[in-house]
């Protein structure tokens, strides 16, 4: 369907009676010889005549209409596509930028020597969205506060840009994942529910959560149906193994925090990884889950249609002096 016109200036068309005044006769077009009867009929002058004013009147017509600024108004297009609306939470504490020791100090696969789990991070998602279609992808930051990098959009530009803007600058010295997850949940509480959500973490460690956020976080989750996916950068052989939980792990903040999310109502999957290879693998078995038709309003601005108006101006105004020319070749 075409979407409506308005103007932005509508005052402006005010001025349309001024693309008459080439209609008007001038004292230069009177002649002043007594009887004309007898010259033979100038068929080509008056030809010429006609379209120096239908060229001065278009010229002044577009001018005008160009001023009072055409626009395709404002609206709103549904699309239909396969995919999810997915927030990417990424740790970006102090302990993210770490540059992993060389591989006699880690245990067998652990991430690639000399890069940093923030780098090892941003280059898979920088790849597993390049391949994403349909998705509606936001990325938000936590550390000591929430920080959000880019809301939910389907610019490939945008996101692969908010995903790069991640290593830019030092990580912060606390890690605030309650404060994360708020913000991230809020992400889907202005729009209805059209499709599956996803909030995915991305971090290298856990937080302890007093009752009453892990209240508000469950609440949240249930309350915009999101399925939450924990991708866990277990990068050094003293991290604790999730998938292995030892008695001596028990109190640690990892743990704390996996058991937590197990005890949620709403869908909840980690992933432990320890090179990049996995975090590509886990970020490819999410794609594959989160791929399901959705529906969802994007909002259009309004789109100015003055340029054609002013070219139409300009290509009049050099089609009338290029026949004025003319005719003064031919008259002299």
């Amino acid at each position: 369907m075409t979407a409506p016109f308005d103007f932005a200036s509508p005052w402006m068309l005010a001025l349309l009676p001024l693309a008459l005044l080439p209609l008007l006769e001038r004292r230069s077009d009177t002649l002043v010889f007594p009887a004309v009867a007898w010259l033979p009929t100038d068929r080509l002058g008056r030809a010429a005549r006609i379209a120096l004013r239908v060229l001065a009147v278009s010229a002044l017509l577009s001018i005008v209409i160009g001023l009072a600024e055409p626009r395709q108004a404002e609206r709103q297009v549904v699309h239909i596509a396969r995919g999810a609306e997915i927030v990417l939470l990424m740790d970006r504490s102090s302990s993210m930028d770490a540059i992993v020791p060389p591989p006699g100090v880690l245990a067998a696969g652990a991430l690639s020597e000399g890069l940093s789990k923030n780098q090892e991070a941003r280059d898979v998602l920088a790849r597993f969205i390049a391949k994403r279609g349909g998705d509606r992808v936001a990325l938000m930051m936590f550390g000591t506060s929430s920080l959000l990098s880019l809301p939910l959009t389907r610019d490939k530009g945008a996101i692969q840009s908010a995903i790069a803007s991640t290593g830019i600058g030092r990580g912060m010295q606390d890690t605030r994942l309650d404060r994360g997850l708020q913000a991230a949940i809020g992400q889907f509480s202005e729009g209805d529910y059209k499709g599956s959500r996803v909030i995915v973490l991305i971090s290298d460690g856990g937080a302890r959560l007093d009752a009453q956020m892990r209240r508000r976080i469950a609440d949240g989750l249930a309350r915009n149906h999101i399925t939450l996916y924990f991708v866990y950068l277990r990068s050094s052989a003293n991290s604790t193994d999730l998938n292995a939980i030892k008695p001596q792990d028990e109190s640690s903040e990892e743990t704390e925090l996996h058991r937590y999310f197990l005890s949620l109502k709403t869908p909840y999957r980690l992933y432990q990884v320890d090179d990049a290879g996995a975090i590509a693998a886990a970020m490819t078995d999410i794609g594959a889950q989160q791929n399901f038709p959705m529906a969802y309003t994007e909002r259009m601005p309004a789109r100015s249609r003055s340029t054609p108006c002013f070219a139409a101006a300009l290509l009049c105004s050099a089609l009338l002096l290029a026949l004025r020319l003319a005719l003064m070749r031919r008259w002299i």
